[in-house]
């Protein structure tokens, strides 16, 4: 458990994880910055960080961006080593990224199994309505499956990119100061 009383702020580490080209570097651009990459890198990981507060509580929000290529999955379980919030990214318009979400899920469950996270399933790209694969339908059902929060989003348009990480710094925050 967390004192508030003695910390100038409380630290949150978040991860995105996620298949490559679903917009995972958009998303955390869009909320560190509150603009949008016009040029975009294959991304490793880039981490960030951010001051905000939640709640009335000062929080520092360290934010692992990470790849989504094959070649790295190898790193996973040092990037969930690491974070204690995920947000987990699926493209609508892009169905295997839906689906291996999944396996994610399942390592992030099992590599922390003993300790206090949070997650939420992320659907980007909800501006692209016309070329859904995945329905709202199906993400909100396997996020209620795993007991999770879930949100579509558009780091284009800027639809719910903000709430998305202060939902989960949220459920966070009240994990290590209330906790059960």
């Amino acid at each position: 458990m967390v004192d508030t009383n003695a910390v100038n702020s409380i630290d949150l580490k978040i991860a995105v994880l996620g298949k490559s080209l679903v917009g995972k570097s958009a998303l955390t651009y869009r909320f560190i910055s509150d603009k949008f990459p016009t040029e975009h890198d294959t991304t490793i990981e880039d981490q960030y960080k951010i001051n905000t507060t939640i709640d009335e509580y000062n929080c520092k929000l360290e934010i692992l961006d990470t790849a989504g290529q094959d070649d790295y999955q190898s790193m996973l379980d040092t990037w969930i080593g690491f974070a204690e919030g995920f947000v987990l990214v699926y493209s609508i318009d892009d169905r295997e990224s839906f689906d291996s979400l999944k396996s994610k899920y399942d390592r992030i469950v099992k590599n922390k199994a003993e300790e206090t996270f949070s997650i939420i399933i992320v659907g980007n790209k909800c501006d692209l309505e016309d070329k859904r694969k995945v329905s709202l339908e199906e993400g909100q059902s396997y996020a209620k499956e795993k007991g999770v929060d879930f949100m579509e989003v558009s780091a284009l348009k800027t639809i719910n990119v903000k709430e998305t990480f202060i939902t989960l710094a949220h459920n966070l925050l009240n994990k290590k100061i209330k906790p059960k």
